[in-house]
């Protein structure tokens, strides 16, 4: 993959081209994959579009798109991440310690409580679990998933559903799945909440997508 790099003003956009898969703390990205998924990308040309938010706090919402281009054998994968009010060196694409509170200028304090761990959710790509509305699945390690209604995201069916895991009794977490194909291009999911306390810290939705094999 071609690898460059573009800078354009001191504010709140930065356009990075790599070719890593993206370790995003944050979410346990590693339940979700990465760019392309757990497995191989399967061709053709993607765009997506995320809009990241903290409800509880006063920052910004912020943008994170991904594109992928086919060139010849390879792909140009490029990501912006449009963080508006933010100095450029404040809006990090260097998916550390803080992950995706890195790469969407949220902060992150190691003092705070510990994010739920996601990872039971894997069992569900890991054992092809057919997701359906108005289900029950019992994951492994205390995690627990509660399948709701159907909907749309940007264009993408999902099912909706809530993630309880018994380490973390006052945080829960709403998200949507989409089809296992689908799934596997997202960085993210098509919609994230987490909630602590009944408040909502983190929110993360896709507001753009298309996908041409």
């Amino acid at each position: 993959m071609k690898l460059f790099t573009e800078r354009r003003s001191p504010s709140a956009t930065m356009l990075v081209g790599f070719s890593i898969i993206l370790a995003v703390a944050l979410l346990q990205v590693s339940v979700f994959g990465g760019i392309f998924g757990m497995g191989e990308y399967p061709g053709g040309t993607l765009k997506a579009v995320f809009r990241i938010s903290e409800p509880n706090s006063d920052a910004p919402a912020r943008e994170y798109t991904i594109k992928v281009e086919p060139t010849g054998d390879s792909y140009d994968v490029t990501e912006k991440v449009s963080s508006p009010g933010r100095d450029r060196e404040d809006v990090s694409t260097a998916f550390g310690a803080s992950g995706g509170a890195s790469a969407g200028g949220s902060r992150y304090d190691e003092g705070g409580s510990p994010s739920m761990d996601l990872s039971p959710l894997s069992t569900i790509d890991d054992r092809n679990i057919e997701l359906k509305p108005n289900d029950r699945i019992l994951l492994p390690d205390g995690g627990r998933l509660v399948t709701q209604e159907k909907d749309n995201i940007a264009g993408v069916d999902v099912v909706m559903g809530t993630f309880t895991h018994s380490n973390y009794p006052n945080q829960r977490a709403r998200m949507a799945f989409a089809d296992r194909e689908t799934r596997d291009l997202l960085l993210f999911p098509s919609f994230f909440e987490l909630l602590e306390d009944g408040g909502v810290e983190t929110r993360i939705e896709l507001i753009e997508f298309n996908y041409q094999s």
